[in-house]
């Protein structure tokens, strides 16, 4: 029976190791971002790992060459105990695979907020002032829209300071 394991990788070699993975014949799931980068006065957007240095691979190990795993190009190892795999539950894949979008970008966005929500903010300077979400930063910073003196003014706070106005 097929499960889904955590493969440790090299920083940056996650693209890497997913392809060769695949190569082998193997199911892969590397969960990706859309990360805005701000250089040069250039505004960008990249792609980023969502869990840096690691990726899922589903495999039944009682039916699968899973050691080749562990050799495998920009791979360190399969998250082990002792000397046989840790398979993690379905549902953590199934809950990421949920939350990408057309392209199979994971939204950073919990799914009960959107960009353009009207949010409240609950702790901080601005504790209970209301905000418009315009972007999702990463993981765990957001841009709002605040509404100060007749100006909108752009704040970056945590994600979990926020809370959806009904």
């Amino acid at each position: 029976m097929k499960s889904w394991f955590v493969v440790r990788t090299k920083i940056r070699s996650e693209d890497q190791s997913a392809i060769h993975l695949k190569r082998q014949g193997f199911e892969v799931f590397l969960p990706q971002y859309r990360k805005h980068i701000r250089h040069a006065r250039k505004l960008s957007t990249v792609l980023r790992p969502l869990f840096s240095g690691y990726l899922f691979v589903r495999i039944d190990v009682g039916q699968q060459r899973w050691q080749s795993i562990n050799s495998t190009v920009g791979v360190i190892s399969l998250v082990s105990s002792g000397s046989s795999p840790c398979p993690i539950p379905d549902a953590i894949v199934d809950a990421l695979q949920a939350r990408e979008d057309s392209d199979g970008i994971v939204s950073l966005v919990p799914p009960a907020l959107q960009c353009g929500d009207q949010v409240r903010l609950l702790d901080g300077a601005f504790a209970d002032y209301t905000a418009f979400l315009e972007e999702v930063c990463d993981e765990k910073r957001v841009i709002l829209l605040l509404d100060l003196m007749g100006s909108q003014v752009r704040v970056t706070t945590r994600l979990n300071n926020l809370a959806k106005v009904s």
